[in-house]
C-alpha cells in the first residue's frame, strides 16, 4: 500500500491552509469519480484492477504456453511511450538483479524492448541478439504508424518471417480493435491480437493487456499484482483526506499555487525503480505539460554517497 509523508511539509504550511486544498482535492475526486470533468472519454484506468476480466489472463497465458513450447527464449516488446515504460517498469522491479549472471535453466523468456528509439546502434546490436535466439515479438500501437515501433517491427518482422516456418504463431499485436495500419495488418497475416481500451490512454494502459502480455510472459503472476492494485483502487475512492491520492494532491497543489513549488523530483534508492521514476515523469509531463501548467517532473537514483551529497 502506498503512503504519503507529509511531515516535512509541517513547519512552513499551516493546517488550516492545507484542509482548504484537502477540499480541493475531494471535489475533485468527485469529478473523476463521476465522470464529469473534461477528458472523462479516457479514464478507463479508474477500475482496471477490478474489471479485468479473468479470461484476459487466461488469454495472456496461453500465449505464454504456446511460445514455450515453441522453446521462445527471446521476446522483443515493441512500442514506445506509455506502450513500453509501464511494463518495462513493472519487468525490472520485479526480476532479480543478476538474472542474467545467475546460473541454471530459466522458465521464462528474457524480455528485451525495442521502437523507443531510433538508434542505429541500438537496433543492430538487437538483431545479434536476435540472431542467436529463440524469438518471438509483441508490437504495440494504437494506430501502427508511429515511426520508431514501426521501423523496428518491419525488421524483426522481416527476420522472424525469414527465419521461422511458423513466423505468424511469433508475433502478436496490440492494438486498435476495429482500425489502423497495424490492425489491418494482423488481420491479413493471421496474428493473434490484443485490443487497446479506447478509454484508456497509452501511458495509463500497463493494467490492459499493453502492460499485462509483456509482465505474463517474462515469468511474472499477474493475479497478485491485480489484487494489489485494486487495494490501491479502493483506498484511493475515499472521499477523505487519509486517501492517499488527496493526500497527495491537496499538499501538491498547495505548494504550487501557494509557494511556487514546481518542480519535482521522485528518488529511488532501489535500482530496480529507475523506470518507475522513467514512467512516472511522462505520466506528469505528457498529462500536465499539454496545457503548458503543472510541475516539471524529473527522477534521480540515489546511493548513500549521493544522499550525502546532497544533504
Amino acid at each position: 500500500m502506498v503512503k504519503v509523508n507529509l511531515g516535512g511539509c509541517g513547519s512552513f504550511v499551516k493546517d488550516a491552509d492545507y484542509k482548504v486544498y484537502v477540499e480541493k482535492a475531494i471535489a475533485a475526486l468527485d469529478v473523476l469519480e463521476t465522470g464529469s470533468g473534461a477528458g472523462n472519454d479516457f479514464i478507463g484506468w479508474k477500475h482496471l484492477p477490478s474489471e479485468t476480466p479473468e479470461s484476459l489472463i487466461v488469454e495472456c497465458e496461453a500465449v505464454r504456453d504456446c511460445w514455450k513450447a515453441k522453446g521462445v527464449d527471446l521476446v522483443v516488446v515493441i512500442g514506445i511511450g506509455g506502450s513500453y515504460l509501464g511494463a518495462r517498469c513493472a519487468i525490472e522491479a520485479l526480476s532479480h538483479n543478476f538474472a542474467k549472471q545467475l546460473s541454471g535453466a530459466k522458465s521464462a523468456p528474457e524480455v528485451v524492448f525495442a521502437g523507443n528509439n531510433l538508434s542505429e546502434e541500438y537496433l543492430a546490436e538487437l538483431m545479434d541478439l536476435v540472431a542467436e535466439r529463440n524469438t518471438a515479438t509483441i508490437v504495440i500501437s494504437k494506430s501502427g504508424t508511429t515511426t520508431e515501433p514501426a521501423v523496428a517491427f518491419r525488421i524483426i518482422k522481416g527476420y522472424i518471417e525469414k527465419t521461422y516456418t511458423d513466423a505468424s504463431e511469433r508475433i502478436v499485436a496490440i492494438t486498435d480493435a476495429k482500425k489502423g495500419a497495424l490492425k489491418t495488418l494482423a488481420t491479413q497475416e493471421n496474428y493473434k491480437t490484443f485490443v487497446v481500451p479506447d478509454n484508456v490512454g497509452g501511458r495509463y494502459s500497463v493494467l490492459t493487456p499493453v502492460g499485462l502480455l509483456p509482465i505474463v510472459v517474462a515469468g511474472f503472476d499477474v493475479r497478485q499484482m491485480l489484487a494489489g492494485a485494486k487495494e490501491m483502487e479502493e483506498a484511493c475512492a475515499v472521499r477523505s483526506e487519509e486517501n492517499p491520492a488527496v493526500k497527495y494532491a491537496a499538499m501538491r497543489n498547495l505548494l504550487y499555487t501557494e509557494f511556487g513549488k514546481k518542480i519535482e523530483i521522485l528518488v529511488a534508492y532501489n535500482p530496480k525503480l529507475q523506470y518507475l521514476g522513467e514512467w512516472w515523469k511522462q505520466l506528469f509531463g505528457e498529462s500536465e505539460g499539454k496545457e503548458l501548467k503543472g510541475i516539471y517532473p524529473a527522477s534521480v537514483n540515489f546511493g548513500c554517497e549521493c544522499a550525502y551529497a546532497a544533504e
